[in-house]
């Protein structure tokens, strides 16, 4: 995995302490049997040391495979928590306005509007996204396709501005559930690192793991181990993907502002 800037989200240094082993060569003087004369011995050690060893933390944007891959994540997740009997946003917004809820009528029908234009973009980028891998999308079709993601990336955001207003309200709704799976996956997918300060840098996958499960099984082991590396990323890691993935914002100064804006609700 080659990651540079043009598909760097974000990125961010941390400083751990480690154990090296080091081998250190060491001179001492003995006499020689033979000439009886004083001689310089030089030997080599391993040493154990205690040094802070440099990483960079890199969060790559996804491209549009990745995108599509999550998309598909969420509904397959949405899907399998209806079956559980969760109900949805808008299943549980209109329930309220029913019962004369918080939301007027308006307001219901916007948002159910949206949630319509969502599922709708997503079926889009599904059909188009297996002519793609089938190798049948047309040009214009490929464009579509871009314009679908776009979509959907803007009514996600709109979404977004209803569901702050009632978020305890949606926190156990089907849709939220999905949502929260969803960007962990991102968090597990898009998270690298490299070691030490090198000219051609190797650029590792924080969670190991083939698929979703094999990566979300290796995260709760670092989660349980209290892995120093894992402790000092993670929080930042999670902060910067949910920003990225509620408001579609890629550039790190406006995550930045929105990530100091949030501690500032906090604080308050």
């Amino acid at each position: 995995m080659i990651i540079n800037k043009k598909n760097t989200m974000y990125s961010f240094p941390i400083s751990i302490e480690r154990e090296i082993e080091e081998e250190v060569e060491k001179t001492s003087k003995r006499k020689n049997k033979e000439t009886g004369k004083m001689e310089t011995v030089k030997k080599t050690e391993t040493v154990v040391s205690k040094k802070d060893v440099e990483y960079n933390i890199y969060i790559k944007k996804a491209n549009r495979s990745e995108l599509e891959d999550g998309d598909m994540f969420y509904s397959l997740e949405l899907n399998k928590f209806i079956k559980m009997g969760l109900l949805t946003k808008a299943m549980l917004a209109k329930q309220y306005g029913n019962q004369g809820g918080v939301w007027s009528e308006k307001e219901q029908e916007a948002y159910s509007s949206l949630m319509f234009k969502m599922h709708k973009k997503q079926l889009e980028v599904q059909q188009f996204t297996i002519l793609e891998k089938q190798k049948k999308l047309s040009d214009r079709q490929s464009e579509k396709l871009e314009e679908s993601i776009r979509d959907l990336a803007e009514i996600k955001k709109d979404l977004t501005e209803y569901e702050m207003l009632q978020n305890s309200l949606f926190d156990h709704t089907a849709d939220v559930k999905a949502r929260n799976r969803t960007i962990m996956w991102y968090i597990l997918n898009l998270s690298f690192f490299t070691e030490g300060e090198l000219d051609e840098p190797v650029y590792e996958s924080i969670f190991e793991g083939a698929d979703f499960e094999e990566k979300y099984s290796n995260y709760k082991e670092k989660e349980e181990s209290d892995d120093e590396f894992y402790t000092k990323v993670i929080d930042k890691i999670s902060s910067i993907i949910t920003v990225w993935y509620i408001s579609g914002h890629q550039d790190k100064k406006d995550i930045d502002s929105m990530l100091e804006e949030m501690q500032k609700n906090i604080e308050d």
